[in-house]
C-alpha cells in the first residue's frame, strides 16, 4: 500500500531521524509494539487519550491538551502530519521539544529500529511517546494518523477514546465506501473504555455501534450543539452532567467545530475523577485552544487572509460552509493547490461555489504540478459562471490571489496542508509550535 508518510520536503530535523527507513505505510502494530518494548514500555502507565477520525479529530485532540493544560497537569500532545516543522508532532504544554533532545531519543532508538524494521511513521510514533514519557507528562492525547485499527498509536491503552466523523478519505488504503473507512476507524475502541463520537452518517453510525459492541466499549453519540459561528470562534452554551449548563467561548471558527467541541468535552466529563477539570478551568481551557492552518485568521497590511486545510470533499464542504456563515469581506478569492492523489474535482466544485474566483497553484513552493486540473476532454472543474485561473508558480499565485481581491477583499489559501504551509511561511506567520525551542520551554 503506497501512502507516503515520510519527512516534509525541507525539514532538516525530520530528515535526520530515521534517514534509512521506508515512508509508505505498513500496517499492523507488531513492529511499533516491538519498539516499544525495547525501550521499557514508555507511557505504560500514563493516563492517555485517544482521538481518531476523518476530519476534526486534531481539533478534539487540542481541546483535549488545553483544558488539561488549564487544570495544572503537564500534557503531551502528538499529532500528525505537521503544518511546516516535524517539532509540531510532539508537544509538551503546547511547546515544542529541542531538537536535540528528539535527535538523542532517535539515535538510542537506532538498535531497536534495525531490528524491528518498521516504517518512518511508526519509528516515529515510538519516539513521540519516549520523548513524552521522558519529559514526565501527567497525561497524553494521542491522534491517529491514519485509519486506527492498524495505525501505529492504536498500540495504546486509553482513559477515553473519540471518533469525530467518517467521510471518504484515503480510500487506496482503508477502503472504498465510508462503511469499510468507518470500520477502519472503530479499531480504535477498546473493551470497557469510554467512546464518543460526532457521527451523524447513519450508516456509519450502524458501523461504530456494532464494532463497539463486538469489542464491548461503550459508545455515545455526541449531538452538535446550537451556537454562534463568526471570524473570532465559536460560542454555545453546553448541558453537561459535571458542570451544568457551561457557556463557552472557543476560537476554533466553524460550525463543524462546534460539533468538535462538544465531543471533547463530553470526553473529558468521562476521566476518573483526578482528571476532572473545574468549571473555570474548563472555560479557560477551551478559550485558548489553538490549531494553526484550522480556519486560520491573519490580518495582514495587504488585507484578509484566511487558511484552512481542506483536502477531502468533507473538509472542503465545511470550510464552504463556514465561509458562506461568516460571510467574510469580499470579493473572496480562493488559492487551491491540492495534491494529484486527491479528490480534485470533488474539493475544487465544492470551493468554487463558496467564493468569487479561484486561482489553482501547486500544493506549496515545491509541489508536484502533474496531474490535470481540467475534467475529461478539458472541461474546467469548477462550475459555471466562477472565474478560474491557474498559476504553477505557488509564490505568484498567492500574489495574484491577493490582486484580485484586493486590500478589501478576502484570500482564502486551502487544499494540502504543503499549500497553507507554504502561504504561511510567505505571510510570515509561523506557528510557535514550528520554531526551535529550548527543553525548559518544554
Amino acid at each position: 500500500m503506497k501512502a507516503p508518510r515520510g519527512p516534509r520536503p525541507g525539514d532538516a530535523l525530520a530528515a535526520a531521524l530515521f534517514p534509512t527507513l521506508p515512508t509508505e505505510v505498513q500496517w499492523g502494530l507488531e513492529r511499533t509494539r516491538s519498539l516499544l518494548a525495547a525501550v521499557g514500555d514508555p507511557l505504560s502507565r500514563t493516563a492517555i487519550l485517544h482521538v481518531g477520525g476523518t476530519n476534526g479529530k486534531g481539533s478534539v485532540a487540542r481541546i483535549w491538551a488545553s483544558v488539561l493544560q488549564a487544570a495544572g497537569f503537564r500534557v503531551g500532545l502528538c499529532t500528525s502530519p505537521e503544518l511546516i516543522a516535524f517539532r509540531e508532532r510532539i508537544l509538551v504544554n503546547g511547546s515544542p521539544l529541542p531538537d536535540t533532545f528528539l535527535l538523542e531519543l532517535a539515535q538510542e532508538l537506532r538498535e531497536p529500529v534495525i531490528r524491528a524494521k518498521p516504517s518512518w511513521f511508526e519509528a516515529c510514533t515510538v519516539l513521540g511517546f519516549l520523548a513524552l514519557d521522558r519529559a514526565r507528562v501527567d497525561v497524553a492525547v494521542m491522534e491517529v494518523g491514519m485509519g486506527g485499527r492498524l495505525d501505529s498509536t492504536n498500540v495504546v491503552n486509553p482513559l477515553v477514546t473519540a471518533i469525530t466523523n467518517v467521510s471518504l478519505d484515503h480510500q487506496e488504503v482503508l477502503g472504498p465506501t465510508v462503511r469499510h473507512i468507518a470500520r477502519e476507524k472503530a479499531g480504535i475502541l477498546k473493551e470497557g473504555v469510554p467512546a464518543f463520537t460526532g457521527v451523524q452518517d447513519p450508516d456509519v453510525l450502524e458501523v461504530l455501534a456494532s464494532e463497539a459492541g463486538t469489542v464491548g466499549a461503550p459508545l455515545m453519540r455526541v449531538p452538535a450543539p446550537q451556537g454562534t459561528v463568526s471570524l473570532d470562534g465559536i460560542r454555545t452554551s453546553l448541558r453537561t452532567r459535571t458542570w451544568g449548563v457551561v457557556d463557552l467561548h472557543c476560537p476554533l471558527v466553524g460550525r463543524h467545530q462546534l460539533a468538535n467541541l462538544a465531543v471533547a468535552v463530553r470526553a473529558l466529563e468521562a476521566l476518573p475523577p483526578r482528571y476532572l477539570a473545574s468549571v473555570g478551568q474548563l472555560k479557560e481551557g477551551v478559550s485558548q485552544v489553538r490549531a494553526p492552518g484550522r480556519f486560520q485568521v491573519e490580518e495582514t497590511a495587504d488585507g484578509l487572509w484566511i487558511l484552512d486545510v481542506a483536502h477531502n470533499p468533507a473538509a472542503a464542504a465545511a470550510l464552504a460552509g463556514t465561509l458562506g456563515e461568516v460571510d467574510p469581506p469580499g470579493p473572496v478569492i480562493a488559492v487551491l493547490g491540492i495534491r494529484a492523489d486527491k479528490d480534485r474535482a470533488g474539493i475544487v466544485e465544492i470551493l468554487a461555489g463558496a467564493v468569487d474566483g479561484v486561482v489553482l497553484t501547486r500544493p506549496g513552493p515545491t509541489g508536484d504540478w502533474s496531474g490535470s486540473w481540467s475534467r475529461e476532454g478539458g472541461a474546467p472543474l469548477a462550475p459555471e459562471g466562477t472565474e478560474v485561473r491557474t498559476e504553477p508558480d505557488f509564490p505568484l499565485a498567492l500574489a495574484s490571489a491577493r490582486e484580485w481581491a484586493g486590500a478589501d477583499g478576502t484570500v482564502v489559501v486551502s487544499g494540502s496542508f504543503s499549500t497553507v504551509a507554504g502561504a504561511l511561511e510567505k505571510l510570515g506567520r509561523i506557528p510557535r509550535e514550528a520554531l526551535p525551542a529550548s527543553f525548559a520551554s518544554g
